[in-house]
């Protein structure tokens, strides 16, 4: 499920069906409220993200092949169509939603002021199952993606690998998850290091294509992964509760 966070509330999705949000504070992690996201059923495939510049909540919906936007200022929801089945969510550097599909298998641009498709890019047959996806800010592409191969690559515009890290699953150096989840991908906007949850390792593996380090410290099945770049918090949501690391 999604984690998230803006300015100093963080916003952690929740798998029911009323009042699916729960909002903690930054600075002593108490429970604050509930949100409630009308026609919104949540399930294990579902993600969120925040884009901070317009104050706003997105979830997706894979069963309704949907994009839910929730406006913090307001409390007003709204639903954008995606033409697949919508499964991770980020932001650009240019403050549009990136969508993660399934069937076919895509990256799916969307206006971050209509929710209009902006393009979408196909990807190459061999990323089988595709989990997590973000643009850095050079333009380029990264996705994580599981199955025979469990790998995290960059991709160019026409969705062509062109640099990866893992190969067959396992739990050596070099090697990513001896099951098939690989859940989730955060960025470091400043040194570029990309972290990827390794949920059945048991740690965050961090990356610049080329391995840098583990982090292992207090991880237990982690799967969401969120960098406050503000603060340099980074919350990773595990499948019990939820750990902060001061970055």
């Amino acid at each position: 499920m999604g984690l998230t966070s803006v300015d100093d509330e963080l916003f952690l999705l929740l798998v029911r069906d009323f009042n699916q949000v729960a909002v903690y504070s930054t600075n002593d992690y108490q429970l604050l409220r509930h949100l409630n996201v009308p026609g919104y059923e949540p399930h294990h495939t579902s993600d969120m993200t925040s884009c901070v510049r317009r104050k706003c909540l997105h979830m997706s919906d894979f069963r309704k092949r949907c994009i839910h936007r929730y406006a913090l200022d307001s409390n007003a929801t709204s639903k954008w169509p995606v033409s697949s089945y919508p499964f991770s969510l980020s932001v650009t550097p240019n403050g549009n939603l990136l969508v993660a599909c399934h069937n076919p298998k895509q990256l799916v641009e969307l206006s971050a002021e209509s929710g209009k498709q902006v393009r979408a890019i196909s990807l190459q047959k061999d990323i089988k199952y595709l989990w997590h996806g973000i643009q850095l800010a050079n333009g380029q592409f990264v996705v994580c993606h599981g199955d025979s191969l469990q790998r995290v690559c960059m991709v160019d515009d026409d969705g062509r690998v062109t640099r990866s890290y893992g190969g067959k699953r396992g739990s050596g150096d070099g090697e990513l998850s001896r099951l098939r989840d690989l859940r989730d991908l955060a960025v470091d906007e400043d040194s570029q290091l990309i972290f990827v949850s390794d949920c059945y390792d048991n740690r965050v593996v961090v990356l610049r294509l080329q391995f840098v380090r583990y982090i292992r410290d207090g991880i237990r099945w982690p799967r969401q992964l969120h960098l406050d770049q503000t603060t340099r918090r980074l919350y990773v949501g595990q499948v019990k509760g939820a750990i902060v690391m001061q970055l």
